[in-house]
C-alpha cells in the first residue's frame, strides 16, 4: 500500500468546504487528508510515506475529457495529417508525398482536411486524386469525420458503382451531370472502411497505448471513450484498456457503447456503470445527425450559405425511438450526438417520451452545438448532461455564422446560457477532430476566439464567455457527473480518488493566452504518477 504526501504548491480543490489546501495525503489511491501543510505533515508525514514536491506548481482535480476517440487518435499517427494545410494544392502535395512512399495497391488514408481554412475554399476533385494516385485506394476524412473524399480506386475497392443509390443513412456526392465527385457523407462511408484491412489486436493496443501516454502528458487523468467503431468489438476494447492499466498505464476510461454493439454487451453480461476504478461501462451511443462543417448537421431552417440543404438525419424519428427503447429495456442511458437544433429537438422528444430509469448514469446530449431557447427550457426538465466541446468555438467561428445565419448563430455553443440555466455541462475535445489539449478547450471557453489574438478581441458572442473556474469545472466536476462518478472524483475532497493535475502556473488567474504556455508538472491518477514534466 503506497502512501503519498503532496506539498510545495497551491492546491485548488474545487470543494466548497475547503477551496484551497497546502497539502494532500493519499492512501490506497484515495485522499485521506487535505489542509494546512503543517497539520497534514504532523498527522501523516511519517516514515514510509512517499513525498512529492509540487515545485511551486498549481494543482487542480484531475482533468477528464468527456468526449474523446482515443483509438482514432492513436490511428492518426499512421495517417496523412492535413490539419495544417491551408490550400487545396497543399493538400494534394501531402498526398503526392505519401503516394511516392507507398507500395501500389495499399490504401492511403488521411484526415483533418478543412476547406473552410483553405484560401480558395475548394477541395480536390476525384479526378485530381486519380491523377496522383491511380493505383492506390485513397480515402481522406474531413476534420469533422462526417464527410470523406475518395478516388476511383477506393470506389472500386468498396464496390460502389457509378450508379449506386444513396444508402439510407448517407449519401454520395455528385456533380451537375450526376457523376460521382468523390465526396461521401455519413454512413455511406461504411463500405470504404469495411474494404480496408483491419489492424491486428496488438497494433490497436499499441496505438491506444501511445495515445493514452500522450493524454497523460497533457494533464488528463481519464476520458470518456467512443472507440468501438475503430476497434470493432466491445470485448477487445475493454480487454485493451484493462491490459494497459495492468501494464502500468494509469489512465481511467469510461466507455460509451455504440448502439450496434448493445447485443454484445448483453451477451457479456455488462450493464451501465459496471467496471472498476480504471475501466467502466457507460451509455449507448447514437447519432442523430452529422456536422456543421459538412452541412449534415440537422437544422430547423435551411443553411444560409446553401439554402437547398437543412442537413441530414442519421435515423428517422421512429428508428431513434426504437434505438432508445432498446437501451432503456436493458437499463442503459443514451448518449446521442446532436449538433443541429432540429437534431437536438428530436432527441429531446425521445427523452421526454422514454424517461430515464433509476440508474446512476444520466443520459447525455453530445455536442449540443446549436440550442434554441425553447430547447434549453425543455432540457431543464430532463436528467441529462450536455457533453460540450469548447474548442469548437475556436475552430468553427467565423465561418459557422455564414452557415447558421443571424437567427441561429447566437444559439451556437452557448455555454454561459447553459450553465446560467442550471444545465450540467461536461467538457471534452472530440479529439482527433480537435486537439486533445484541455487547455485549448479552456482557452476557447474563456475567450470565445482562437489562440494568438485572431478574431474580435472580445470574442464571438462574448456574452457566452465562461470564467476560468467555470471552464475548469467542465473538465472536472462536469465530466465526473456525466459518468455518474461525482462522489468519486471531480474535486479534491477527502474520500475521493487522488486524481490530480499540476501546472506550472495558476489556471484560475493566468491570462488565457499565457495559460496555453503552461507546462504540466505532474499527472497523478489513483495516487500513481502517470506523467512527470
Amino acid at each position: 500500500m503506497e502512501r503519498v504526501l503532496l506539498t510545495g504548491g497551491r492546491i485548488f480543490t474545487l470543494d466548497a468546504e475547503r477551496p484551497e489546501a497546502e497539502a494532500l495525503y493519499v492512501e490506497k489511491g484515495r485522499i485521506v487528508a487535505a489542509g494546512d501543510r503543517e497539520e497534514v505533515e504532523l498527522q501523516h508525514g511519517r516514515a514510509g510515506v512517499r513525498r512529492i514536491d509540487l515545485q511551486g506548481g498549481f494543482a487542480v482535480p484531475g482533468l477528464v475529457d468527456s468526449h474523446l476517440h482515443l483509438a482514432m487518435f492513436g490511428r492518426k499517427f499512421l495517417l496523412i495529417d492535413f490539419s495544417r494545410a491551408r490550400s487545396k494544392e497543399e493538400m494534394l502535395r501531402l498526398l503526392r508525398e505519401r503516394v511516392a512512399k507507398t507500395p501500389p495497391g495499399k490504401w492511403i488514408l488521411g484526415s483533418n482536411w478543412d476547406e473552410n481554412r483553405f484560401r480558395e475554399r475548394m477541395i480536390p476533385t476525384r479526378e485530381e486524386l486519380d491523377e496522383i494516385a491511380p493505383r492506390h485506394p485513397v480515402l481522406l476524412t474531413r476534420v469533422c469525420h462526417h464527410v470523406h473524399l475518395a478516388n476511383s480506386a477506393a470506389f472500386r475497392a468498396a464496390k460502389v458503382a457509378e450508379d449506386a443509390p444513396d444508402p439510407p443513412r448517407g449519401a454520395y456526392g455528385r456533380d451537375a451531370s450526376g457523376k460521382l465527385n468523390g465526396l461521401i457523407y455519413e454512413e455511406a462511408s461504411r463500405p470504404f472502411f469495411d474494404a480496408q484491412p483491419r489492424p491486428a489486436f496488438a497494433q490497436l493496443k499499441e496505438m491506444i497505448r501511445q495515445a493514452a501516454r500522450y493524454a497523460l502528458s497533457l494533464g488528463l487523468t481519464g476520458a470518456h471513450i467512443d472507440d468501438l467503431r475503430e476497434v470493432g468489438s466491445l470485448s477487445d476494447t475493454l480487454r485493451i484498456y484493462r491490459e494497459l492499466a495492468a501494464e502500468g498505464i494509469p489512465f481511467r476510461t469510461h466507455h460509451l457503447i455504440y448502439h450496434p454493439h448493445l447485443g454484445e454487451a448483453e451477451e457479456l453480461g455488462l450493464w451501465a456503470g459496471d467496471g472498476d476504478e480504471w475501466v467502466t461501462v457507460g451509455g449507448v451511443k447514437i447519432f442523430a445527425d452529422g456536422s456543421l462543417g459538412g452541412r449534415t448537421a440537422l437544422l430547423s431552417r435551411p443553411y444560409r450559405d446553401d439554402p437547398g440543404r437543412t442537413g441530414m438525419a442519421v435515423h428517422s424519428r421512429e428508428e431513434m425511438m426504437e434505438l432508445a427503447a432498446g437501451a432503456r429495456r436493458l437499463g442503459y442511458p443514451v448518449a446521442v450526438h446532436a449538433i443541429g437544433d432540429l437534431a437536438a429537438e428530436r432527441v429531446i422528444r425521445v427523452l421526454e417520451t422514454l424517461p430515464a430509469g433509476k440508474g446512476r448514469l444520466p443520459d447525455r446530449l453530445i455536442h449540443a452545438s446549436v440550442l434554441r431557447r425553447d430547447l434549453i427550457e425543455r432540457l431543464k426538465r430532463l436528467p441529462v448532461v450536455l457533453d460540450v466541446q469548447p474548442r469548437f468555438v475556436a475552430g468553427d467561428f467565423p465561418w459557422v455564422m455564414d452557415r447558421l445565419g443571424p437567427e441561429l448563430s447566437p444559439c451556437a455553443y452557448a455555454f454561459k446560457t447553459m450553465l446560467r440555466e442550471g444545465l450540467v455541462c461536461a467538457g471534452g475535445s472530440d479529439a482527433p477532430i480537435e486537439p486533445m489539449n484541455p487547455l485549448l478547450g479552456i482557452h476557447a471557453a474563456v475567450t470565445r476566439r482562437p489562440p494568438g489574438g485572431e478574431g474580435p478581441p472580445e470574442g464571438y458572442f462574448p456574452g457566452e464567455r465562461l470564467t476560468p473556474r467555470e471552464a475548469l469545472t467542465l473538465f472536472t466536476k462536469g465530466s465526473a457527473f456525466a459518468a455518474g462518478e461525482e462522489r468519486e472524483r471531480g474535486t479534491l475532497s477527502i474520500g475521493k480518488w487522488a486524481d490530480v493535475t499540476v501546472f506550472d502556473r495558476n489556471p484560475l488567474e493566468t491570462d488565457p493566452e499565457d495559460l496555453l504556455k503552461a507546462r504540466v508538472v505532474l499527472t497523478l491518477v489513483n495516487g500513481r504518477i502517470g506523467y512527470e514534466g
